[in-house]
């Protein structure tokens, strides 16, 4: 049966072998899988940064269509589509998880605490997500 798969996506590594993983499961029973990168201004100390919107979201889309062109580059015939999406990523994917028959994304991203194995938004994802979670490591 062909499925809808949300891709969690944030430029690392990581996320490139989630949309693979992911690319390759279409592969195999059909469907479409959506690369969504979910960017926001970030906060610090209670106060925002002084970069702009435009530059994030710039920055966020360059990293998607980055990621989205490496795979479908070994992925010719399989349909994956890309979302921009401003807010924040748990909320974000939490709530496309309930349109996804799966929701995939990497072990860890761009977080603070890169030492960790499971990174926090993953962990967040696996516990609140509507739909069934892979964690790609």
């Amino acid at each position: 049966m062909p499925q809808t798969i949300a891709v969690g996506v944030d430029g690392s590594d990581e996320s490139v072998r989630a949309l693979r993983w992911a690319a390759n499961q279409i592969r195999e029973v059909g469907g479409i899988a959506h690369a969504i990168m979910v960017w926001h201004q970030p906060v610090q100390f209670g106060y925002r940064l002084p970069t702009p919107d435009t530059e994030l979201e710039e920055r966020a889309n360059k990293a998607l269509n980055t990621a989205l062109t490496a795979v479908q580059a070994d992925f010719p015939d399989v349909d994956l589509r890309s979302r921009l999406i401003r807010g924040h990523v748990v909320d974000e994917l939490v709530g496309l998880s309930k349109q996804a028959d799966l929701l995939v994304v990497g072990n860890k991203g761009h977080g603070a605490f890169t030492g960790m194995l499971v990174g926090s938004v993953a962990l967040k994802l696996v516990h609140h997500a509507a739909c069934p979670v892979v964690v790609v490591r």
